[in-house]
């Protein structure tokens, strides 16, 4: 049996040198590792060599194997490569694996890993994004480790690669010359063999049954797909953005369900918002009720002040307070200066002191001059900027004269106590979602509270979504990823019709992605979802057309309406009541099902879902600004994007 087993490695061994004299020449030691990969076919391992080696572009593998440990994407390498080579290969391999069905099931990304292959004798490790392994030690990654794939799934894996890529050639074998392993426990009786048509068929059936079933389950699926992104380890803090729709929320609670049964300790999630942290608790207690209360919801204003109280610090803002405060300011330093001259609205002012002099935490004038100021439009010169920090220091007079603190005094405050005096108890891991609508100081006091440690912070966001003026790159909050980026490109929320009419939108997107990387905006997103309707009404009677629109609905459960402003969801919840609808407000919404309809801000509609979204006409502020044009297009793009199944738009027109 011995003798054998080495005729058929000497055989196998041969027929890979064949194959590569026909090529070009690699280096000794890379000839004699893709060799020893060829050889390991008997024990389910197909070779694929990346036909421009050994001068592979920097963005690909030099081989990808397919066998019982998995797909593993590997680079040949005389040095350890940085992580944007080493993260560049995996990538690019996992799109040309997306959804590969293979005969139990679609492939995921847990199945594939990048390794990292060095000339005998070099230093090998786990740099925590890629494995690090000499030629004399390829036991490491062919022998040992646990079994992933099945040899009908390597294989499967391995012909799909082969088949959409010119790159890679298979080495050792034939893609139709291998036969097909035997399934366990198929007969081969039934004359119908578990083959891709299946698959594809299960998939389609998974898909439908969620979209048929009862919305709050289908606003925690999951796809196969994703499930390596849920346990994928991350050294350090990692990031999930792409456009609305794409899962990363449903994906950031499923990765902290994975988190906290694996783990001691307790998890966050927070984020800008005070209304999504409810609903998100909900979503995650129907996915993982018996980690429930292992993980903490509580937005990012709430965990301050909670965290200044227990220290025995003044935490209390008082909004009512915050508005008069800054109404005197107005009056005495604004209103009828250079300020309103320039931008006659005080709610922009009241941005700039928010979002950019407090919400970056700057102490000085020469620290304002020099700020970036990053989708607030209007290039405001230093001489210029004096006249704003006047105004700025007219607003914390009146602050201290009322003895208050805004909210970004809070974040500050709690961001300089954790400075002094770290969390005693350390939170496992926390997730940020919505995190783009964060301000500088509010991004500075998540980093603080989670760490850099392995997985425990992961930011997700969208800046397509931005919805609050001003913007920042994740150095500035001292925030490194390193690579650590995942881009979400499939739309699983909305249907075709409403991404189409969604897509329309000239949304642009000022905050760039979370780390100054590439974005993918809506219209380039891949609707997982077929058919939808968007309609949109023209006409003088609106509130007559919406009701009769709503009454045409099979079901007005999961039905909301949307507005801009607070005013205007107050008059459409009077109208809604004085038609006989149930009416929810969505400021005071969890998430628990209702035959209610949804009605409330855009703002507050963040994160959620409905099967039918409205989305009324209501009176507009003409302005020629472009950012201000850009941030209301951002505005209806998350509207519309709330809806599943059905949009509609109302267009009031005169007579």
């Amino acid at each position: 049996m011995t003798g054998t087993h080495h005729h058929r490695e000497e055989r196998l061994r041969r027929q890979a040198e064949a194959e590569l004299r026909a090529r070009p020449p690699l280096p000794p030691w890379q000839k004699r590792v893709v060799e020893r990969f060829a050889v390991e076919r008997p024990a389910g391992w197909y070779t694929l060599l990346n036909q421009f080696a050994p001068h592979t572009p920097e963005n690909r593998p030099d081989v990808v194997l397919a066998g019982p440990r998995g797909v593993l994407a590997v680079l040949l390498r005389e040095e350890d490569p940085g992580w944007e080579d080493a993260r560049a290969a995996f990538v690019w391999t996992a799109e040309l694996l997306a959804g590969v069905p293979t005969p139990h099931g679609l492939l995921t990304e847990a199945a594939l890993r990048t390794v990292v292959v060095r000339p005998a004798g070099s230093a090998t490790g786990h740099s925590g994004e890629h494995l690090t392994v000499a030629e004399d030690d390829l036991d490491r990654i062919l022998l040992r480790g646990e079994e992933v794939l099945e040899r009908a799934d390597a294989l499967s894996a391995a012909r799909q690669l082969s088949s959409r890529t010119f790159d890679l050639t298979p080495i050792g074998w034939n893609p139709q010359r291998i036969p097909e392993p035997r399934a366990a426990g198929e007969t081969g009786v039934s004359g119908r063999s578990s083959g891709l048509f299946d698959v594809d068929e299960l998939r389609e059936q998974r898909f439908e049954r969620a979209l048929e079933g009862p919305m709050p389950d289908w606003r925690i699926f999951l796809d196969d797909t994703q499930l390596g992104l849920v346990r994928r380890r991350y050294s350090g803090p990692a990031r999930i953005t792409g456009p609305a729709g794409t899962g990363k929320t449903v994906l950031a609670l499923h990765r902290l369900a994975y988190l906290a049964r694996r783990s001691s300790g307790e998890l966050l999630y927070t984020t800008h918002l005070s209304t999504l942290p409810r609903i998100a608790e909900k979503q995650f207690r129907s996915l993982a009720r018996q980690v429930g209360h292992r993980v903490r919801f509580q937005h990012l204003h709430g965990w301050a002040k909670e965290f200044l109280a227990a220290r025995g610090r003044d935490s209390e803002a008082d909004d009512r307070q915050i508005e008069e405060a800054f109404l005197a300011a107005w009056q005495r330093a604004g209103q009828g200066g250079p300020l309103a001259a320039a931008r006659p609205s005080r709610g922009y002012w009241k941005d700039e002191i928010d979002r950019v002099i407090k919400g970056r935490g700057l102490r000085s004038l020469e620290a304002y001059k020099t700020a970036p100021r990053r989708g607030r439009g209007g290039n405001l010169t230093p001489g210029f900027r004096a006249h704003v920090w006047e105004f700025y220091c007219e607003y914390e007079r009146e602050l201290g004269e009322r003895g208050v603190s805004d909210h970004n005094d809070i974040l500050l405050r709690a961001l300089t106590e954790l400075g002094r005096t770290p969390l005693e108890r350390p939170f496992t891991a926390v997730v940020v979602d919505e995190v783009q609508d964060l301000t500088l100081i509010g991004l500075r006091l998540a980093h603080a509270i989670s760490g850099d440690g392995p997985n425990q912070l992961l930011l997700v966001g969208d800046g397509q979504q931005q919805v609050y003026a001003g913007g920042w790159r994740l150095s500035e909050a001292g925030i490194a990823l390193g690579g650590r980026g995942e881009i979400l490109r499939r739309n699983y929320r909305n249907r075709t019709a409403i991404v189409d009419e969604a897509g329309e939108l000239d949304a642009v997107n000022r905050f760039d992605d979370l780390d100054g990387g590439p974005t993918v905006a809506l219209r380039s997103a891949l609707p997982v979802l077929g058919g939808g309707r968007a309609v949109r009404w023209r006409g003088p009677d609106q509130e007559e057309a919406l009701l009769s629109a709503l009454r045409r609905l099979d079901d007005t459960a999961d039905a909301a309406v949307l507005t801009r402003t607070n005013n205007a969801a107050e008059h459409w919840e009077n109208v809604l009541r004085a038609a006989g609808f149930q009416v929810s407000p969505l400021d005071r919404w969890d998430g628990t099902p209702s035959p209610a309809i949804h009605v409330g801000t855009v703002h507050r509609a963040k994160g959620t879902e409905f099967r039918s979204v409205f989305l009324p006409d209501e009176p507009r502020i003409a302005t020629n600004h472009r950012e201000e044009q850009e941030a209301s297009q951002r505005q209806q793009l998350v509207a519309i994007t709330r809806a599943r199944d059905f949009v509609w738009t109302g267009f009031v027109e005169s007579d």
